[in-house]
């Protein structure tokens, strides 16, 4: 999925926990620290769709490029 670019919508995000998303992730390409909203390593997202399929606040979403 060239063609899309996984954002996190921090706004969405209430960063009061872990995040599930991370979890889900395949090739770690999600990561937290502490309590923050995720962050997106581009160098080894696949653009699977799993974090955006697990996120309860649609805080993970894909952009069109």
């Amino acid at each position: 999925m060239a063609d899309k670019k996984l954002i996190v919508i921090k706004e969405n995000c209430p960063q009061n926990h872990k995040c599930p998303s991370v979890e889900v992730c395949p090739v770690g390409a999600l990561s937290q620290e502490g309590f923050n909203a995720p962050a997106v390593d581009y160098d080894l997202c696949i653009a699977c769709g799993n974090c955006t399929q697990r996120c309860p606040k649609k805080a993970l979403v894909f952009a069109e490029l």
